[in-house]
């Protein structure tokens, strides 16, 4: 077994937010140098990785990098169900959820979500310029997420903002926090309580009230461990792709016009978006006992990031990586590691896709002559995830 001294320390952390600006440099530099496995002295040390076979293998294999201890780096105070179990636990929830999540299951919502979309675009197509992250994709995404969840109106924008708060600045503040994750898990709790005792309404939190495993009814752990999962989802990871799609798409016109006419095919694209996004840039695992990833030893105790970024931007399996490529030759439907993968690969992507769908479809059939504004400087929110923070256009007011 190799010695920990003959792999490189390259000091990282995915909070870093000059690094992160541009991390897909950061990860062919240490690729280069012949470290799949890179240690981090940051953030308590870890080992992260940084090609394709390592991340995928870190997934693939639970029993030996588990997801038990939580997913963050730093820890979230808050857990997250079903993505910080193992199986067999994380499996029995997962069979029970994956019918929510399910294609066919989503199209009931259709009308909903294109009303809202339609709501959002009809308040800005007159202005003749928007910004398109803060006055469209994330507004849609909270409007969905939050009825789904079946959350009041009123508590919408503070809830948001915890979440949000959450994923960036556990490194900054970390008091802040904690106090955050508290108030956040508390509302929770309170919610489930409250609707324990309300008549029955269709949104995922009754869903969750009625439902049983084994015939016995979910804790309240599991209902606020899942309610707060998919809040993190929904509103933070998915306008990371949307931002990076409509980008590529209003600078790419003839590439839209294919997709929109069907020459190109829309679940091929948002894959290729979500593989070239990658909203999630790496996630946690504790290693369980000693062994050797890619030759580097690590020990039982360990964390080690699986960096999803790297992996989805390894020249070694993707051709020309860092280019969107809608006849991107791929291997199977989860070749890429945009949604995780393995036993907890995310459980929310049939959501995901067909939000995105209805979004991108209804923007440019609204506004065909999207512009990106000429001051345009791309800048990336990060943390768990990367996200575009502003995008600026200009169109043809009406």
């Amino acid at each position: 077994m190799a010695d920990v001294k003959d792999y490189a320390v390259e000091e990282f952390s995915q909070h870093d937010r000059t690094l992160m600006q541009r991390p897909y440099d950061f990860y062919d530099k240490v690729r280069a140098g012949g470290c799949p496995v890179a240690r981090s002295e940051q953030l308590g040390g870890f080992w992260y990785t940084t090609n394709y076979a390592a991340t995928r293998r870190v997934y693939d294999d639970f029993r030996t990098f588990s997801s038990a201890d939580g997913t963050a780096l730093p820890k979230q105070p808050l857990a997250l169900y079903p993505i910080d179990l193992d199986p067999p636990q994380q499996t029995r929830m997962r069979k029970l959820l994956n019918p929510i999540f399910l294609p066919d299951a989503i199209q009931k919502y259709r009308p909903r979500f294109e009303a809202i979309i339609t709501e959002l675009l009809d308040a800005i197509v007159p202005a003749g310029e928007a910004e398109l992250q803060e006055q469209l994709v994330r507004p849609t995404l909270a409007t969905v997420i939050m009825p789904f969840l079946g959350v009041p109106r009123a508590d919408w924008e503070i809830l948001s903002h915890k979440i949000d708060f959450l994923t960036r600045m556990r490194v900054e503040d970390p008091e802040t926090c904690g106090q955050y994750g508290l108030e956040l898990s508390q509302y929770l709790y309170e919610f489930a309580a409250r609707r324990r005792q309300s008549p029955p309404e269709d949104d995922l939190m009754q869903t969750l009230i009625d439902a049983e495993i084994g015939g016995e009814k979910l804790t309240d752990d599991e209902i606020v461990g899942i309610a707060t999962l998919v809040l993190f989802g929904g509103l933070d990871t998915t306008s990371a792709v949307a931002g990076m799609s409509l980008w590529y798409l209003i600078e790419h016109p003839e590439e839209r016009a294919k997709l929109l006419s069907g020459e190109i095919d829309f679940p091929t694209a948002l894959q290729e978006f979500v593989r070239y996004a990658s909203p999630i840039q790496g996630l946690r695992r504790t290693v369980t006992r000693d062994t050797e990833l890619e030759g580097c030893p690590l020990k039982a105790g360990d964390y080690i990031m699986a960096m999803n970024g790297a992996a989805n931007h390894d020249p070694g399996h993707f051709a020309d990586p860092n280019e969107v490529r809608f006849d991107r030759a791929v291997r199977s439907e989860h070749d890429h590691l945009g949604f995780g993968g393995g036993a907890h690969i995310c459980i929310g992507q049939h959501f995901a896709k067909a939000l995105l769908e209805m979004m991108i479809r209804s923007i440019f059939e609204r506004l065909p002559d999207l512009k990106i504004r000429s001051d345009f400087q791309p800048d990336f929110a990060v943390g768990e995830s990367r996200v575009l923070k502003t995008l600026p256009v200009t169109f043809r007011a009406s």
